[in-house]
């Protein structure tokens, strides 16, 4: 079935290709990326010798993009992209797949409309980031819904509605059947000058049968939520040479397990930048903070108090590393557990970037980072690693310390179109990482590294 999609959709191209010859209002672009991601020591094998216990991974993956848009006036176009190639292969894993045949091949696909005085009109799968996009943002196109935007002078106001999720399709028997969420969001945003933008957002999460986010409750099921988002950022340029950027965000709200426990959900995130500039340098400094949730009952899995949907925010290569920090099936993509969902972190990143010459750049930094509450034994969150990996005990009962993390990269334009990434990063991981051996020995976990070489060809 998804091979005979493949096909038809490549028959659309032609067909559309063969029309665009004579609507010059039909444009074709995308991206073809291949990536060679290796990291080191995110698992352990606690049973082999010293040398061995660290868990190597290295693969490529490459995806084909395309992005066709259709404007047929200055108001009203249609836009649709399509990851077409999504191939994984490597002798480490010693497997080769096509994750097209797991997964929803189209990315965008929304219309766009505009009503003279009353506003714009966006209906369909379309990308969100609210912010800096640390309480919400998706990139991926899970949100699917309408969004009617307008501006007045220096005033400009969004309002939404996305169906997040409803699920008819797993059977009576199991708890997601007919899960369902709804989201309603309004952003207003402030821009007295061309230096200056001040955001506000905010919105209401309805939710019956569970709870939009990318963790799970372990240990109970989630029946029902109400839940809510707010949210302040500011963009600011002084001088041509001073960049500020911040966010507050937070999320707030009620909800009822299946086993009829009421719990109040709360967390907030807290974003500082602000960089110097000029032709050849930027140097900065970056601070970010996610509450900690010290009401999860003991054993619960760690549980997302700080965003409803969240993959737009990167802080750095390891911590808080984003969706592009792995490859399409790494087991560590998010990071730490932690990629975009910043719960419970606490860092502060001093970076610089330089441009030597027009085609190249060359970036680093330096991040140190904290557990906002304590992990370990007898605190709501357990080993760092335990969300993936599983099965690791803590050493101490209560730490805070997450460790130092260094990162290196280039950006280099082979020709115009072609382009080579190179993105490094080691993390010395701190007391928190820790962990009961064989034998019940003290066993340090060590650094965590990981690089990744990309080749984009866009068009």
């Amino acid at each position: 079935m998804k091979r005979a999609l493949i096909i038809l959709v490549a028959m659309l191209f032609v067909v559309v290709a063969v029309g665009a010859a004579f609507a010059a209002e039909t444009t074709f672009n995308g991206q073809y990326r291949i990536r060679a991601f290796s990291n080191w020591n995110f698992d352990k094998r606690p049973g082999h010798l010293d040398s061995e216990k660290g868990l190597y991974t290295g693969y490529f993956d490459q995806r084909f993009r395309l992005t066709i848009t259709h404007t047929r006036s200055d108001f009203l176009k249609a836009v649709v992209q399509f990851d077409l190639v999504e191939d994984t292969w490597g002798q480490q894993r010693n497997f080769r797949i096509n994750n097209s045949t797991t997964g929803s091949m189209v990315r965008k696909a929304y219309i766009e409309f505009k009503l003279p005085k009353i506003g714009t009109f966006t209906v369909g799968k379309q990308p969100v980031t609210l912010g800096y996009g640390l309480a919400f943002s998706d990139s991926l196109g899970n949100l699917d819904g309408l969004k009617w935007a307008n501006k007045w002078g220096p005033v400009g106001v969004s309002a939404m509605y996305f169906k997040w999720n409803d699920n008819v399709d797993l059977g009576g028997a199991s708890e997601f059947y007919n899960r369902d969420a709804n989201i309603w969001a309004l952003d207003l945003k402030y821009t007295p000058n061309e230096n200056h933008t001040i955001e506000l957002f905010g919105g209401y999460v309805k939710y019956d049968a569970g709870y939009p986010m990318g963790h799970v409750w372990t240990a109970g099921i989630q029946s029902r939520a109400d839940i809510g988002f707010v949210g302040i950022a500011y963009t600011g340029e002084i001088a041509d040479m001073l960049t500020l950027k911040a966010e507050f965000s937070g999320i707030f709200g009620h909800e009822v397990f299946s086993d009829k426990t009421d719990a109040f959900n709360g967390g907030y995130n807290i974003y500082l930048d602000a960089s110097y500039h000029n032709d050849m340098l930027r140097a900065g400094l970056a601070f970010v903070l996610g509450s900690g949730d010290t009401g999860s009952r003991l054993g619960d899995d760690k549980y997302n108090m700080n965003f409803i949907v969240a993959d737009a925010f990167s802080f750095g290569n390891i911590i808080a590393g984003g969706y592009g920090g792995g490859g399409l099936n790494d087991a560590w993509v998010r990071g730490l557990g932690f990629a975009n969902d910043i719960e419970n972190l606490t860092a502060v990143k001093l970076y610089f970037e330089v441009t030597p010459m027009e085609k190249l750049t060359l970036n680093a930094a330096v991040i140190w980072a904290k557990w906002t509450e304590p992990v370990g034994q007898a605190t709501p969150y357990s080993h760092p690693v335990n969300y993936y990996a599983g099965g690791f005990n803590s050493w101490y009962d209560s730490t805070t310390d997450l460790g130092w993390e260094i990162d290196l990269g280039l950006k280099y334009e082979i020709m115009d179109g072609l382009t080579y990434t190179f993105a490094g990063g080691v993390l010395f991981t701190g007391d928190s990482f820790d962990y009961v051996g064989l034998g019940a020995t003290h066993e340090d976990w060590g650094p965590i590294w990981m690089i990744n070489n990309v080749l984009t060809y866009d068009f």
